[in-house]
């Protein structure tokens, strides 16, 4: 048996009754395991079925496979915590919820970190404050599958858009406490949040009705007050596949056959905006990273185009990144830099898969790629700060890219691993940047 302890003052040792002679506390005495016997480590819960992102359906979010005898050494400590979590709660009652021995701050950084664990109860939202080091445990949630600031509607405020199947769910959390509230705004097929989370916007279809068509409601919503208006209701022609929104517009991916468009979405209509390109990834600036698509019977080219950028409307002619045949190849979209002056994605470039920065700038002719991290990871999250740094989150472990250098970030003693999206919140929950 081991040496009785003291949850109030931290007393150890034999007192020789069942009160603390310090406080005068009920002790508690947590059993060793037997010396030659390995702790078991316990499982992650398993992850649900990978789901189709928002732009290219590629990576499939997968909870991280252990690390070795340092995440075993965390993960025996997050059980004996538990325990005594458990006593606390007895004494306690109605605690607030966990909050893990701080780390030392990362130097040169602000803000906090909202990031998606699991849990023995499902999806649950942690935060790290990088300033202090601390992290605690927010409220549980519906599987998020994107982390937006919703600060414009309300200081603090995050949005949070989950999945099930095929259907999405728009949400916002008032605090990150584990009793925050978590207020459904939408559900649709697909959801597309306004850069500060004042509104958002939901697409609704139903099945084919004659040849190509099937119905379509879009609506746009106001987050503050849930009310919402129709943008567009009637027919439209294939299957929609990704709705996204600029400062002024919301434009809709469709698919029919072999053939794909992007509909800009106006008052009461909807009408052809670019045909033949898919759409990768949208800023509210108006600037479009789109990847070709060979139309219907069209050899494809050799290598293919790969990424290209379209500024503002009225729309340039398109600018290409990599080198002379040597394209950009877009695997995933991952987030937009604070300013929207560039983007990371996964991406192969030169036979290289790894995390890639791209420039927005104007200007004209093919732009090299920034290669961030060389990686064969499967899983990819990424939020970037307001000063440039950014997050990375690769098959379960947490990388900064912070000036020229990429390194390991470790999280506080206790607090579990992310396993879904990441979203960096300013000091005092100030709206995103413009991406």
């Amino acid at each position: 048996m081991s040496e009785q302890i003291c949850l109030r003052c931290d007393w150890t040792g034999e007192a020789g009754g069942d009160t603390c002679p310090e406080c005068g506390t009920v002790l508690y005495r947590i059993a060793s395991p037997e010396p030659e016997v390995r702790p078991a480590v316990p499982k992650p819960p398993p992850a649900p079925p990978p789901t189709e992102d928002v732009f290219v359906p590629v990576v499939d979010r997968s909870a991280p496979a252990p690390r070795g005898s340092r995440r075993r050494g965390w993960i025996v400590g997050i059980a004996v915590a538990a325990v005594a979590a458990t006593a606390i709660a007895t004494i306690h009652p109605g605690g607030s919820g966990r909050s893990v021995a701080p780390l030392a701050p990362l130097q040169g950084l602000r803000g906090s970190l909202v990031y998606a664990a699991r849990d023995p109860a499902g999806w649950v939202l942690w935060s790290w404050d990088l300033a202090t080091g601390t992290a605690s445990e927010g409220p549980h949630v519906q599987h998020p599958i994107e982390l937006v600031s919703a600060a414009e509607a309300n200081p603090g405020w995050i949005g949070i858009t989950s999945v099930d199947g095929r259907r999405r769910t728009a949400s916002v959390v008032h605090s990150l406490t584990p009793n925050g509230n978590v207020n459904t705004i939408a559900r649709a097929n697909l959801i597309t949040w306004s850069a500060g989370g004042a509104d958002l916007t939901s697409l609704r279809y139903g099945p084919p009705t004659s040849g190509c068509r099937r119905h379509v409601e879009i609506r746009s919503w106001v987050v503050s007050f849930g009310t919402s208006e129709t943008r567009f209701e009637g027919g439209m022609c294939g299957l929609p596949l990704t709705i996204a929104r600029d400062g002024s517009f919301a434009y809709v991916v469709s698919v029919h056959g072999a053939s794909t468009s992007i509909r800009i979405v106006s008052s009461g209509y909807t009408q052809r905006f670019m045909d033949d390109h898919q759409l990768f990834g949208l800023s509210t600036r108006g600037d479009f990273l789109v990847t070709p698509v060979p139309r219907p019977g069209e050899v494809a080219d050799t290598p293919p185009p790969g990424l290209q950028l379209f500024h503002r409307p009225p729309l340039n002619d398109p600018v290409s990144f990599g080198s002379k045949g040597q394209p950009l190849l877009p695997l995933k979209f991952l987030t937009w830099s604070w300013d929207a002056s560039e983007a990371y994605l996964v991406a192969t470039y030169d036979d290289v898969r790894g995390i890639y920065r791209v420039t927005i700038a104007p200007g004209v002719g093919l732009r090299k790629p920034d290669l961030i991290e060389q990686t064969d990871a499967t899983s990819a999250e990424a939020t970037a700060t307001v000063d440039g740094e950014v997050f990375l989150l690769l098959d379960g472990q947490l990388w900064l890219e912070q000036g020229d250098r990429v390194a390991p970030v470790d999280l506080p003693e206790g607090a579990p691993p992310p396993v879904g999206p990441m979203l960096w919140v300013a000091p005092g929950g100030a709206t995103s940047g413009l991406g």
